[in-house]
Order: structure tokens, then sequence, then C-alpha cells
């Protein structure tokens, strides 16, 4: 049995993470979903919809300190829909989505006002 060949141009991380998603297209309404994990260049999450391969979508995320390597950011992104997984009927399907590029980076900061 051949081994499948690993196809990822990014390293992935492993997070679960609150993205509010939007279809520009219409293809569903507004939602918030919990990624699996997210790249540079690309997010898998689940949903309870299953958006058609090509999809555009747009998406807010809020990247940790533990990735942005300072403050926490905010993230808008647009990309398309490559992948969708769907293992068992009436179960969330799995949706893997690239990252065209970027609408807006947002630095989250916490100011404390001096006493």
């Amino acid at each position: 049995m051949a081994s499948q060949m690993e196809r990822r141009a990014a390293q992935r991380f492993s997070l679960n993470l609150p993205v509010a998603l939007r279809s520009p297209e219409g293809a569903f309404d507004d939602k918030t979903v919990v990624s699996h994990n997210v790249s540079a260049r690309g997010i898998f999450f689940y949903m309870d919809a299953a958006p058609g391969e090509g999809s555009r979508i747009e998406f807010t995320l809020t990247l940790p300190p533990e990735v942005t390597l300072t403050d926490s950011m905010r993230v808008d992104c647009r990309g398309h829909v490559v992948r969708v997984v769907s293992d068992k009927p009436g179960v969330n399907v799995g949706v893997a989505a690239t990252i065209d590029g970027f609408n807006s980076f947002i630095r989250l900061t916490n100011h404390r006002r001096p006493e």
C-alpha cells in the first residue's frame, strides 16, 4: 500500500478558534464555526451545511499571541472552498478553504491607563 504524499505547502496549527464565516455569493447564512486547523494559506473547519467546492467565502478569526508572537490579531480573510469532507450523513461536514487574500489585520492590545 503506497503512502499518500503530503501536499501541504505551509505549517498548520491545530487551533480551535471561533471563526465568523460569510458567503458573498449567498450560499449560506452568516455563521460562527470553530476552526480545526489554520495555516498561512488555508483553514479547515466543520459546519452544518456543505458549501460547494469553489465557493467564495469570507471569514474573520482572532489569532492568539502564541501564533503571532506579539499581541492577538484579528484577521479578516477571503478565500474559496477547495474540499468538502462528509464522512457520516447527518453530521457536520469538514470544509477546507484557501486563504486567497487578507482584507485587514487588526492588532488587539490591552491598553492600561496609568494609575
